[in-house]
């Protein structure tokens, strides 16, 4: 019985780490230092460059309170010493674009969102683009006039439910796409994640934190990669769709909404 972590784990975390279980869920659990939130699950496609992979008999036994030490070979969880693993490889970002399999993807990826969606500020919005009295007409305005200072949406950060609130799943899925692509058009990113440390939740600030520097949940990762490469399952998309309380949706919404709305893809 080992531990894994993702490659990236260095450019967020320094070693050795020492904190404590601070909150459980149905599939993981998290354990907080001052600065960041380590995430701990079974589920490989689940992990973000500050998670860890634990065998499943593990994550169902640890109970809040119990202590987490963590250094590069070797994770203490209460009683459990486990040592290191293999490192969990990057996912390679895309390396050319298919611009017809990219646009029949969005297409895809747009008439799932409809269909199959979960309700949130961010769907009602995408599904009344052109209302002016959509949930967040005023955010999709500065999108449409080509705004890319991040900071313009302050106004809208912590808006909508969920750990990570529907507005900022959705500009954090068109900030990772940014990132990733290497279009880069977004910026203000440092003076960006200070408003929002004191607008949104600590989850939303981190994902905020990985989707600036093109990274994400590796199932998001991994999606993003092939989405200009072959065609996408509706199976997958339903299974992205249902992630959390309405994450996957929102975060499907801002790929779609950058890649259809905020930048070329005709070649």
């Amino acid at each position: 019985m080992n531990f894994r972590c993702r490659a990236e784990i260095g450019q967020y975390l320094t070693f050795p780490v020492s904190t404590k279980v601070s909150q459980r869920f149905q599939t993981s659990f998290d354990a907080a230092t001052p600065d960041l939130l380590l995430h701990f699950t079974a589920i490989e496609a689940a992990l973000n460059p500050l998670s860890i992979l634990l065998p499943e008999g593990l994550i169902n036994d640890v109970q809040p309170g119990w202590p987490v030490s963590l250094q590069p070979d070797c994770l203490c969880i209460g009683r459990h010493r486990l040592p290191a693993g293999p490192e969990i490889c990057q996912v390679a970002s895309c390396a050319a674009v298919d611009s017809k399999m990219l646009a029949a993807n969005l297409a895809r990826i747009r008439r799932s969102l409809s269909l199959f969606g979960r309700q949130s500020v961010v769907t009602q919005t995408i599904e009344n683009l052109e209302r002016p009295d959509a949930p967040l007409a005023e955010a999709v305005k500065l999108l449409n006039a080509g705004t890319t200072d991040l900071c313009l949406f302050s106004a809208f950060l912590g808006v909508g439910e969920g750990l990570t609130p529907s507005f900022d799943d959705f500009l954090a899925g068109m900030l990772f796409i940014d990132r990733f692509y290497s279009y880069n058009r977004f910026v203000g990113f440092e003076r960006f994640l200070e408003i929002a440390a004191a607008r949104t939740t600590r989850q939303a600030l981190q994902q905020y934190l990985f989707a600036g520097n093109g990274h994400f949940s590796r199932q998001f990762e991994q999606f993003a990669g092939d989405l200009a490469q072959r065609q996408i399952d509706n199976s997958e998309l339903l299974r992205l769709l249902a992630w959390g309380h309405s994450s996957g949706t929102d975060i499907l919404c801002g790929i779609w909404h950058y890649f259809s709305r905020q930048v070329r893809i005709d070649g």
